[in-house]
């Protein structure tokens, strides 16, 4: 795979999270810029939201920024491509210092700059991996045991928190609900690798029953992810629940392409180390700003 079609995929990989996030920050400010009593009665609220023009920007936004997110999962391995995840944080928060005239403090700063390098370095060092798959070749890696235990298990710890649902730790269960959206997001976005495969392959042609069925998993992914975050939000402390679903977002699609895929497979042992060192700076990064962004919005009602 050209080094060029790489490049366009790590582009369009930055513009996907960026306009994922920042669709993500006009919604929620479109939301509570609603009156109290419009947001307490469904038909109302509804009827606010799909008449409001920063809403549906936001939604706009959310809503090509999945285009993005096929286009960059087309010629770029998941382990490159997830850790971008960051960068689309960093554009909220600088959007929100730039809406809210609020000025950046040293710990966003200093995420700002373990995301850069974490990315940077492990998008690098991916781009040495394994990029392009056949048909026969994914699912021989994707469907084989490994790969069907690692998503089972996945989709068991999401919902894990069902078994919370009467308990008297009701922050647990918002937590674990967190948990859940998280997972349910990077099954998505490793559904979403799959049918890129599906469609340079053109295997859809002869495998439409498999294609269709990752075709559902992404819209119930998506669909089950957004309501179950909205839901956490109404309970929990936003900054945990954000810290939460980035953190698992990330990690997820990261952990699949590199144990189940085998993207790492031709790197040399001190490469990765450093993409050890690079995933672990990245994460960090975005749960840092997950924390300390959602504080301030909800400091500053954005």
């Amino acid at each position: 795979m050209s080094k060029l079609l790489f490049s366009i995929s790590v582009l369009s990989g930055l513009v996907s999270f960026s306009a994922y996030n920042l669709g993500f920050a006009l919604e929620k400010k479109a939301i509570q810029r609603l009156p109290e009593k419009v947001k307490n009665k469904t038909s109302s609220f509804l009827k606010a939201i799909l008449t409001n023009p920063l809403w549906l920007f936001g939604l706009f936004l959310t809503i090509i920024s999945v285009g993005f997110y096929f286009v960059a999962l087309m010629w770029a391995p998941l382990s490159a491509i997830a850790p971008l995840s960051g960068f689309g944080l960093i554009i909220v928060v600088i959007f929100a210092h730039l809406d809210l005239k609020e000025s950046l403090r040293k710990i966003e700063i200093f995420s700002f700059v373990l995301i850069i390098i974490g990315s940077c370095t492990s998008s690098y060092l991916t781009s040495k991996a394994i990029i392009s798959y056949s048909w026969n070749q994914w699912t021989d890696l994707a469907h084989s045991t490994g790969g069907i235990v690692f998503l089972c298990l996945s989709a068991c710890l999401g919902i894990s928190f069902l078994f919370f649902k009467f308990s008297k730790f009701n922050m647990i269960t918002t937590y674990m609900i967190a948990f859940f959206s998280g997972t349910l997001a990077g099954i998505q976005a490793i559904v979403i690798k799959g049918t890129t495969v599906g469609i340079s392959n053109k295997a859809f042609n002869s495998n439409l029953l498999v294609f269709l069925s990752y075709i559902f998993t992404i819209l119930m992914a998506a669909l089950f992810s957004s309501g179950a975050l909205q839901f956490a939000f109404k309970k929990g402390n936003v900054s945990i629940i954000m810290a939460i679903y980035n953190g698992i977002m990330t990690l997820f699609p990261i952990l699949f392409g590199g144990i189940i895929l085998i993207e790492w497979e031709n790197l040399l042992i001190i490469s990765k180390i450093f993409l050890g060192i690079a995933v672990i700076m990245t994460l960090i990064g975005v749960i840092i700003l997950s924390i300390k962004h959602s504080q301030n919005s909800q400091d500053n009602n954005l």
